[in-house]
């Protein structure tokens, strides 16, 4: 696991009216602030990726679907540089995952559906450096996003 990242179980809670799924509180201790909220469609087979946010911390989750996100730590002087991290999260994984300033990750929509992915990040877009690479061809991120027949 990257040092840094948290991977936190999250709620569903259904009754006859629907469902209520939780992400994220302000007194949750992983909570590190608010910058703003968005939502990102991504259809099946599709990559996106990779970026790295200089300094806004992330807090993913899927509340359609199903992505596996991948996060690669090149943090100097960080105890898990050059590792990788790959988590499969949705419909069938309900969790919230926070990332940490300058880890690179990118997410792959995996099965037949579109997903809906919410990113509360703790600093505005506008405010923030962001940085991106090529997902497929690049000289830092050795991944291939191939699905893995096993």
């Amino acid at each position: 696991m990257i040092d840094g990242v948290i991977i936190k179980p999250l709620k569903k809670i259904p009754d006859d009216r629907g469902v209520i799924m939780k992400m994220q509180e302000c007194c949750d201790p992983e909570f590190k602030g608010f910058g703003e909220i968005y939502f990102s469609t991504i259809y099946p087979g599709v990559v996106k990726g990779w970026h790295l946010h200089e300094e806004a911390v992330l807090n993913y989750t899927v509340v359609k679907g199903m992505i596996r996100l991948v996060l690669f730590d090149d943090r100097e002087g960080s105890k898990t540089k050059g590792e990788l991290q790959e988590i499969y999260m949705g419909d069938y994984n309900y969790c919230l995952v926070q990332i940490p300033a300058k880890v690179w990750n990118g997410f792959q929509c995996v099965g037949n559906e579109m997903a809906i992915v919410a990113d509360l990040i703790t600093v505005e877009h506008s405010k923030d450096v962001m940085k991106r690479l090529d997902p497929h061809k690049n000289d830092v991120i050795a991944f291939s996003w191939e699905r893995k027949d096993r």
